[in-house]
C-alpha cells in the first residue's frame, strides 16, 4: 500500500499541484482506494467523514484524464444520444466524469477542490438547485468535461435535453447515505438510466445501511471495498459529552455560554432540526452583530454562500444550521458542534459531528438534551460504539439583546411563486367564501396549488 502520493507514480503535473498544497502523505481511505481506481476498477469505499474522501476520487479522475486511456469501442446507447451539441475535447465526447453530490454546498466544494488540482483544460460545472435555470442551460451550451451536481437539478437539466450524459466514463457517488436520508433514491435511479452501462463508478459513503449496499450492487461490476472505518464514522479524536436541561431558556441560555467559551480563533457550529429553530436560535444569539450567521435550504444560495464565506473568513464565529450545512462543508478550525436537540438520525449525529476534528484535529461535540432524550441518545451511542458523558452545565451567562429576524425576512422574498390562480385576489376571496367553515357552495373543486422543487 502506498505511503506516499509518489508511491501512486501520479503525472508531474498533479504531483506538483499536490505538493503546492503541502499534501505528502495520502490517508488511508486514499491509500486504498486511489491505486485500484486509476486502474479502471469500480470502488465501494467507506470512511469516517473528514477523512479525504474528496481527494480519494478527484486524484484518479484528474490523473486519467491528463492521461487519457484509448476510447472504448462501444457505441453510445442511441435511446440516450438526444441532446445540445457538443464540443469535443480530443476523442472525448462530453460531459466525461459525473460526480453526485446531496447538498449544493458539496457540490460547490468538489469543484472548487477540483480546480485546485486540476489543469485548466480540464474544464468542469457545479449544478445545483437555487440558480436559475437558464444560467446552467447557457453553461451547457459548451459541456465541460466534468459535471458536478445535485440529482435534483442534473434531472431537470437532463428531462429538457440540455445535458447528455451518454458519454459518461466517470461516475462518482458521493455521500450515498446522505442523498438516501433526503428522498434522492428514485432520482439517482433515474439518472442512471441516461448513463452508460459501461462505465466505471466509484461509490462513497460514511455509514452503510442495507438499502445503500443494494443501490451500490446495482451499480458496480467486482468493486474494490475500501472499508477503512468500519462500524462507526466518527474521528476517533472528537469527544462527546452531553448536556440535561429542564427546558428552552435553559437551552438558549447554554448554547450562548458555551459560545463565549470557545478558544481563541475557534468556530463552532450549531445544529437544529426545523429551519424556523435556526432562525429564532441566531435572533435570540444576537444575530451577526453578535458574529452569529444562520443557514437553512431556504435562505437564497447568493445568502448562503455569503455567510459561509464570513465563517470561513473569521468574520462570523458561530453559525446555525440545518442538515443541510452538515455534508460538505470543510471549515477550519471548528472547534465545537453543538447539538441544539437530539438529531433525527444516528446518521445525522455522526456527519454533523465531522464538521469538527478534520484533518486529524481535536475537537468536541455537545449535545443538549432533556430529561426524555437522554435515555434515547445514550442508545444511539451504544449503537454508534462512541463513548460519551454527561456534562456539568457551567455557570449560564445573560443572553444579549435578540436580533431581528431578518433571516425570516430574506426567506420569504426567495419562496416559489404563487400559481396564477392565487395571484387575483378578487378570485382569492371568492375561494375562501367558498371554501370556508360553511362548505363549498359549488361543484367545482377548489384548485390544487402547483407542486414545486
Amino acid at each position: 500500500m502506498a505511503s506516499t502520493f509518489a508511491d501512486f507514480h501520479l503525472s508531474a503535473f498533479l504531483t506538483e499541484r499536490l505538493t503546492s498544497q503541502g499534501l505528502t502523505t495520502p490517508t488511508p481511505i486514499q491509500q486504498a482506494a486511489i491505486q485500484p481506481a486509476i486502474e479502471g476498477r469500480d470502488v465501494l469505499a467507506q470512511a469516517k467523514t473528514g477523512s479525504g474522501k474528496t481527494l480519494a476520487f478527484l486524484i484518479p479522475l484528474i490523473e486519467k484524464a491528463v492521461r487519457p486511456s484509448p476510447a472504448p469501442a462501444t457505441a453510445p446507447d442511441p435511446a440516450h444520444a438526444a441532446g445540445p451539441r457538443r464540443q469535443p475535447t480530443g476523442h472525448l465526447q462530453l460531459p466525461n466524469a459525473l460526480i453526485l453530490a446531496p447538498t449544493r454546498e458539496l457540490a460547490l466544494q468538489i469543484e472548487t477542490e477540483f480546480r485546485k488540482y486540476a489543469p485548466r483544460a480540464l474544464t468542469s460545472l457545479s449544478v445545483y438547485g437555487g440558480v436559475p435555470l437558464v444560467r446552467h442551460y447557457r453553461a451547457l451550451q459548451r459541456p465541460p468535461i466534468v459535471i458536478v451536481g445535485t440529482p435534483g437539478r442534473l434531472l431537470d437539466l437532463l428531462r429538457t435535453k440540455h445535458l447528455n450524459l451518454s458519454h459518461v466514463q466517470y461516475l462518482v457517488m458521493d455521500e450515498a447515505d446522505q442523498m438516501l436520508d433526503r428522498g434522492f433514491l428514485r432520482d439517482i435511479r433515474q439518472i442512471l438510466e441516461f448513463l452508460p452501462k459501461q462505465r466505471q463508478t466509484l461509490f462513497f459513503s460514511a455509514t452503510f445501511s442495507p438499502e445503500i449496499q443494494a443501490l451500490a450492487e446495482t451499480m458496480m461490476r467486482n468493486p474494490v471495498q475500501a472499508k477503512v472505518d468500519m462500524g462507526v464514522s466518527s474521528p476517533v479524536k472528537i469527544s462527546h459529552g452531553y448536556y440535561v436541561v429542564p427546558g428552552e431558556d435553559m437551552r438558549v441560555r447554554l448554547v450562548h455560554t458555551l459560545l463565549g467559551s470557545l478558544p481563541a480563533g475557534g468556530r463552532a457550529m450549531v445544529f437544529c432540526e426545523q429551519k424556523y429553530k435556526v432562525r429564532k436560535l441566531a435572533a435570540r444569539l444576537g444575530g451577526e452583530s453578535a458574529s452569529v450567521g444562520a443557514i437553512t435550504g431556504n435562505h437564497s444560495q447568493a445568502q448562503r454562500e455569503r455567510t459561509l464565506s464570513a465563517f470561513r473568513a473569521g468574520r462570523i464565529k458561530s453559525l446555525v444550521a440545518t442538515d443541510v450545512a452538515a455534508r460538505g462543508l470543510d471549515i477550519p478550525d471548528v472547534a465545537s458542534v453543538i447539538h441544539y436537540e437530539l438529531p433525527s438520525t444516528p446518521n445525522s449525529y455522526v456527519h454533523r459531528a465531522g464538521r469538527t476534528g478534520r484533518a486529524e484535529k481535536e475537537g468536541e461535540t455537545v449535545l443538549i438534551l432533556t430529561a426524555q432524550e437522554e435515555r434515547e441518545y445514550l442508545y444511539m451511542v451504544r449503537r454508534l460504539r462512541i463513548e460519551t458523558r454527561r456534562l456539568q452545565a457551567p455557570e449560564l451567562k445573560p443572553l444579549p439583546t435578540p436580533a431581528a429576524q431578518e433571516p425570516e425576512e430574506e426567506v420569504r422574498r426567495y419562496q416559489p411563486r404563487r400559481p396564477a390562480q392565487y395571484a387575483d385576489p378578487s378570485r382569492r376571496r371568492h375561494e375562501v367564501r367558498s371554501w370556508g367553515t360553511q362548505g363549498p357552495t359549488s361543484h367545482t373543486p377548489a384548485p390544487k396549488p402547483r407542486a414545486t422543487r
